[in-house]
């Protein structure tokens, strides 16, 4: 298989933006950009240097790799449409299989970068994980080669692997991210900055340097100390939602601890 040199894009949110941007700056040529919406897909193919599409019989057909950079719920609507006579067809979702683009192509895939991404922020994917799957050996390798490109962190990972990544980021990222804006909703309530938490949530961070996290574990819940968790749950009275939350996990925590019998 030659190497992938000419991309058409279908996206243009915030994977799309970073990942072709990531793609443009590394020398490969996004010729076209696919989006239902005009004034979003046109902006981003301004940026990136791609003519716009908003219609599918319009897509070029001679590309080497189209990827879908869709949410979940788009991708199988488009795999029910598209289909591409040569080149690679790879979608960048960590929770649907590659199974879905089975009909679109006979040369499939997956590229998935495991990252939050936000059009405003800006990323850089040297060091972000990208998760590889071919449906042949031959298109693996050219997606590898095409991964380690944009970044040192490249794994080859089958779509069972992947959902399970996606799962644990969600616990780790998603989950953790809003445990923070509760922190910081019950801080602005009381007229408390939340800069006062954030050497704690750096400290918490670093920790992930460490085997074995859950022996690091601190806080009442880990203690059992009754007392401190049911002043915590009176103080949330009013946020009954909240208090949902720190009583499931108290226990787990708790009960966590009993089954491994010690810290």
């Amino acid at each position: 298989m030659d190497q992938i040199k000419h991309i058409v894009l279908f996206g243009a949110g915030n994977v799309a933006t970073h990942l072709s941007k990531a793609l443009v700056g590394k020398g490969f040529s996004v010729v076209q950009l696919f989006n239902r919406t005009e004034d979003t897909g046109k902006r981003l193919a301004r940026l990136i240097g791609a003519s716009y599409t908003g219609s599918l019989q319009k897509v070029e057909q001679d590309a080497d790799l189209y990827i879908l950079a869709l949410s979940d719920t788009a991708i199988p609507e488009m795999t029910s449409r598209l289909r591409v006579r040569r080149g690679i067809v790879v979608h960048t979702s960590g929770s649907v299989g590659m199974e879905a683009l089975q009909h679109t192509a006979s040369q499939t895939g997956v590229l998935y970068p495991l990252q939050t991404f936000h059009k405003g922020k800006r990323i850089s994917f040297d060091r972000i994980p990208v998760c590889v799957e071919g449906n042949l050996p031959a298109v693996e390798k050219a997606l590898v080669g095409l991964a380690e490109q944009l970044s040192s962190n490249v794994h080859v990972i089958n779509s069972e692997q992947r959902q399970i990544l996606h799962l644990t980021a969600v616990f780790a990222g998603n989950f953790t991210n809003y445990l923070y804006a509760i922190a910081e909703d019950l801080l602005l309530q009381y007229n408390i900055p939340f800069e006062l938490l954030k050497p704690l949530i750096r400290q918490t961070a670093a920790n992930i340097r460490h085997a074995g996290l859950f022996s690091l574990q601190t806080g009442p819940a880990i203690r059992e100390d009754t007392a401190i968790m049911d002043k915590h749950l009176e103080l949330l009275e009013d946020h009954k939602a909240y208090q949902e939350i720190y009583d499931l996990i108290s226990n787990q925590i708790i009960q966590h601890k009993h089954r491994n019998g010690k810290l």
